[in-house]
This record gives C-alpha cells, structure tokens and sequence, in this order.
C-alpha cells in the first residue's frame, strides 16, 4: 500500500507518521527531513538559494541557515513560491524513486509530504491521511517551539485551508488532544488498513 501522509504545521503529522511506523513495516519517507539534508548538503541548491535570497542565508558551515530564510520566505508570498520551485523539484524526484522502488519490491510505502494537496501529489497514493489541528493549538505549538508570533502566523496563513484539505483526504485525523489518543487513533488506522487474519 503507497499512504501520503499530510498535515499543517504543528498539526502533529510527523509524530502520527512515527506512530504509524511503530505499527507497521513501512519504507518511510520524511520530506521536511529531506529538505533538511538538501539544505545541508546539496551545493548546487544551496548556491542556487543563496543566489536568489543573499547571503545571510548561508550558515557559517556552508548550509542554509534555516531561520533567516524562513524568515525571508514566509513574509512574502512571491518568495516562498520561489523557495519552492528551487526545492521542490529534487523532493518529489527523491519519494517518487523511493515509491517504485517500493512498488517493484511490494513494500508499503508511507510518505510524509506537507505540500502534498498543494502540489497534487495525492494521485501517486492509494490513500491519504490528514493529520488536523485547530488554529489555536497549533498557535500554542508553535509558541512552545520558540517561533516568531509574527512568522507563526504568516506560515499559518500561507497553507492550503483544512476545509479543502478535509475534502481531498481519504482519512482525517483530529489532533488537539494527548499523545495517547493519537497513538490510539494510529491503532486503529493500521487495524483497518492491515487487518489481521483471521
């Protein structure tokens, strides 16, 4: 089974993808993660961004200091649709590789992709999986990781609205409560998609 997983910032989708994982044998695939490599390692993206938004960009290693171009990105529409056309294109080359790797072996695949309704990238999966929050906790979220309030709000304000993603998705699942009772949801996801044999 080919599962997308999607979800708002601070909606909770990278613990459900864990949860979920702990629970089957997947091949995982973690886009923010992926980024994070690109921005560490790939020279030519990294002197492309650096090209496009400045230099204070760079981090004194010689990858992407993620703050400022977060910062640079998200306070600007145009920007951010700039980031994406220079990131995007080596993400989606990445999980699509991992997907027919998975469909030549017959694994499970279990993709985590932020942008994946805004980059139509749900026809690729046999399913996908919101991961939902309401704007007020992922406020709280955010603040808890030390954001910006100003560029909490602008990364709120910049996703796909949850009403349109609700509709695309094959599963929703509501995360403003605990821990257990999304690993209790996780449950009972994987029991009805890998029922048991009876």
């Amino acid at each position: 089974m080919l599962l997308g997983i999607t979800g708002g910032i601070a909606s909770g989708k990278s613990t459900f993808r864990r949860l979920l994982a702990e629970k089957h044998n997947f091949a995982v695939f973690d886009a923010d993660q992926y980024v994070h490599e690109i921005h560490a390692k790939d020279h030519s993206i990294i002197a492309e961004i650096r090209a496009h938004f400045g230099d204070t960009t760079l981090a004194p290693d010689g990858g992407i200091n993620r703050p400022a171009l977060r910062e640079a990105v998200f306070t600007d529409v145009k920007q951010r649709k700039q980031l994406e056309e220079i990131i995007h294109p080596a993400v989606r080359h990445r999980w699509q590789l991992l997907r027919q790797t998975c469909i030549a072996e017959n694994k499970d695949f279990l993709a985590e992709i932020p942008l994946l309704f805004e980059t139509n990238a749900e026809i690729f999966f046999d399913a996908t999986i919101l991961v939902a929050a309401s704007t007020s906790v992922q406020q709280v979220r955010l603040a808890a990781r030390g954001l910006n309030p100003q560029i909490a709000q602008a990364m709120l304000a910049s996703q796909c609205p949850m009403g349109e993603k609700e509709k695309r998705a094959t599963v929703v699942i509501w995360n403003d409560g605990t821990l257990a009772e999304l690993e209790h949801q996780a449950r009972l996801l994987t029991e009805r998609l890998f029922p048991s044999p009876s």
